[in-house]
């Protein structure tokens, strides 16, 4: 049980999951449940009404109250919340900028090739727009529970909370972490990583720990390459808003997260 961890590692106590009709919400719902378990999280299961758009949505209020039945059997506190908004994605950042999460965490059908959207639209836009830690993960049909998290360390595809969450997740999940060193690619260094490195770190929360070099000409094109040969299920990338709290996702994450395999969580600190 995750109760006593460092401050590398914060607690996360309240999860914020906005869910909809179809399998790919019930990804993020499902790791917030294992956040639950291992955490004693509370976990908040919403849904937005579009007012505009939606004249029915009950089954969109049934998948919310199916998650807090089974969580309730389940011993596992979740709270149901049902809200209207002018639009989807306005409702989901009203909720998550109203209250202080400790995360907020959806799922989506993954985006590829010709599509401008690399989250979905909804996802995008709650990435950039949310004030609190926000993970979109992009469903690509990888098997769950995964098994085996990829976390590529550089500064052009991860922060140091996205490093660190990464490696929570694979502790809360019962993962393999492969944490792999892709810092020889970077020009620019901001902090490089350093206590990352430290071994005790990761001897703390006793992961199934594996710690590669990444090597090649290309950035993106080696992370996708050494995706494809491992039995990966998801790859976590990261950003940060920049000094004016604008947030980018910039041209590697896009390209490795629509041709990457596997799904793909991205981290919003």
């Amino acid at each position: 049980m995750l109760t006593q961890i460092s401050s590398n590692f914060a607690k996360i106590e309240r999860i914020l999951v906005p869910m909809a009709k179809g399998d790919s919400s019930k990804i993020a719902f499902n790791i917030a449940r294992e956040f639950a378990k291992k955490m004693q999280s509370e976990v908040t299961a919403l849904t937005v009404k579009d007012m505009i758009r939606e004249v029915t949505w009950s089954d969109k209020v049934a998948v919310v109250m199916s998650a807090y039945k089974e969580s309730r059997d389940m011993g596992i506190k979740v709270i149901p919340k049902i809200q209207s908004a002018k639009n989807i994605k306005d409702g989901i950042v009203k909720e998550s900028n109203s209250k202080n999460y400790d995360l907020v965490l959806m799922s989506s059908r993954g985006r590829t090739g010709v599509s401008g959207s690399v989250y979905g639209n909804i996802g995008d836009y709650v990435l950039k727009h949310s004030k609190n830690t926000t993970a979109v993960i992009a469903s690509k049909g990888s098997k769950y529970p995964y098994r085996n998290i990829f976390v590529p360390m550089s500064e052009r595809l991860n922060s140091r909370k996205s490093v660190y969450l990464g490696a929570v997740l694979s502790k809360v999940l019962d993962a393999r972490f492969i944490l792999c060193d892709a810092r020889s690619f970077d020009t620019k260094k901001i902090h490089g990583f350093t206590t990352i490195m430290n071994s005790e770190i990761w001897k703390e929360l006793d992961l199934d720990f594996e710690l590669r070099e990444l090597k090649g000409t290309d950035l993106r094109s080696s992370v996708i390459s050494s995706i494809d040969d491992d039995v990966t299920n998801l790859l976590v990338l990261g950003i940060r808003p920049d000094q004016y709290s604008n947030v980018r996702i910039n041209a590697d994450i896009k390209r490795i997260s629509r041709e990457s395999k596997v799904d793909t969580l991205l981290i919003k600190r």
